[in-house]
C-alpha cells in the first residue's frame, strides 16, 4: 500500500467535554456527488474512534503541503504528541471543528458505517464545504514518506 500516493487529511471531531480532537488519516475518498458523500476509515484502537462513534459528525481537512508538521503531529497518539505546532480551529455547522488553513474542509454527518477487521469505514454526507487558498499545493504521502510533488 505504500506505493499508492495519497493526499493527507486530518479528521476532526469533539471529545466528550466539547474540545476539538484531531487525527491524521489518508484512508479517505469520495463516494458520490449526489448526495455529496465521502468515506474515512478509523482504527478501533484510536481515541478518535470513540469520539466519532459518540458525535456521529466529522470534519475532514485536506492539508496543504505547508502543513506537514500538523500531519506528523496528529498522526501520533495524543499522549505521544510532542512539540507545539501552531494551529487553531473554527467551529463549523453543528460544532464540527475546522482546522484553520486547510486546503479544503468538509463538514459531514455520519450516515453509514461498516465494521471490517480492526477499522470502521464511515460514510459522511457533506453538509458544508470550504475551499481555502486556490494556489495551495496538497500535502502527499508516498512510500511511507511525506511527499511534495510540486517541488520534486
Amino acid at each position: 500500500m505504500s506505493k499508492f500516493a495519497t493526499g493527507v487529511t486530518v479528521i476532526t471531531t469533539l471529545d466528550p467535554s466539547g474540545t476539538p480532537h484531531s487525527m491524521t488519516a489518508n484512508a479517505f475518498t469520495s463516494v458520490c456527488l449526489d448526495p455529496p458523500t465521502l468515506l474515512v476509515c478509523v482504527a478501533h484502537n484510536t481515541i478518535t474512534y470513540g469520539y466519532v462513534e459518540a458525535q456521529q459528525r466529522i470534519g475532514v481537512n485536506v492539508l496543504r503541503e505547508e502543513q506537514e508538521e500538523l500531519g506528523r503531529y496528529f498522526a501520533r497518539r495524543p499522549e505521544q504528541r510532542e512539540g507545539n505546532p501552531d494551529y487553531s480551529y473554527t467551529m463549523g455547522t453543528h460544532n464540527v471543528p475546522e482546522l484553520d488553513g486547510s486546503m479544503v474542509f468538509f463538514n459531514c454527518d455520519i450516515v453509514g458505517s461498516h465494521v471490517y477487521g480492526d477499522h470502521t469505514i464511515y460514510v459522511g454526507e457533506v453538509q458544508e464545504m470550504k475551499s481555502g487558498d486556490g494556489d495551495a499545493n496538497p500535502l502527499m504521502f508516498y512510500d511511507s514518506h511525506w511527499y511534495h510533488p510540486a517541488h520534486e
